[in-house]
């Protein structure tokens, strides 16, 4: 089945995960060992449902990983240990990973890891402006899902029906989600997070 920006809509521009999260997509690996490489306590490792994880108010240091195919997702509310170097390598160590980091009131980022080794990262809103090993990897991909990879803010162009300058709006959260559909072919839905899930805790114990 196709994913298209629908798809990732409840995300990008709904309130379920709040407006500050993080989606890390890793290949191959159980929910268990994506909760361990994450930096989850062992005896902290159990069953828990994202509204108990709310209604318990157990975020940020209590996250989540649900199955998604062959690939798992951590879902971090209100935090993003996934963004450390240190976790990102050990996450995408012998796999792959994807991560999608919302921030509403800083920046965005989207990472693209393989074997303890990041790609590229670039926020979603200013794609122009890439880092890592290899930056210009996802150049086509990016295009696909309506990514201009050459954006960055202040850029103009000429409007074809109006003839005249406007600030080109380009995907930003939602961009970054459909990217991470389009390379692991998966995407979080309410289903996945209503749970089961695993959950486990990456900071200090409550």
């Amino acid at each position: 089945m196709e994913i298209t920006y629908a798809d990732v809509d409840w995300l990008a521009h709904g309130w379920e995960l709040g407006d500050v999260w993080c989606l890390t997509f890793v290949r191959g690996i159980e929910e268990a060992e994506a909760l361990r490489r994450l930096g989850a306590r062992e005896e902290s490792i159990r069953l828990l449902s994202y509204r108990e994880l709310t209604d318990e108010g157990l975020f940020p240091h209590t996250v989540l990983a649900g199955r998604l195919d062959a690939w798992v997702v951590i879902i971090e509310r209100n935090g993003s240990a996934a963004m450390q170097l240190n976790v990102l390598q050990a996450l995408s160590a012998g796999t792959e990973l994807v991560c999608v980091f919302r921030h509403d009131y800083a920046n965005d980022l989207f990472v693209y890891a393989i074997d303890g080794e990041i790609l590229t990262s670039f926020d979603p809103r200013k794609p122009g402006w890439r880092d890592g090993s290899d930056p210009d990897r996802l150049l086509d991909t990016m295009r696909e899902v309506g990514i201009d990879p050459a954006h960055v803010p202040g850029n103009y162009v000429q409007h074809d029906d109006e003839n005249e300058e406007f600030n080109i709006r380009r995907p930003a959260v939602d961009g970054a989600l459909m990217l991470a559909a389009r390379l692991t072919g998966v995407v979080l839905s309410q289903s996945v997070l209503n749970g089961p899930l695993l959950g486990g805790v990456v900071g200090p114990m409550r």
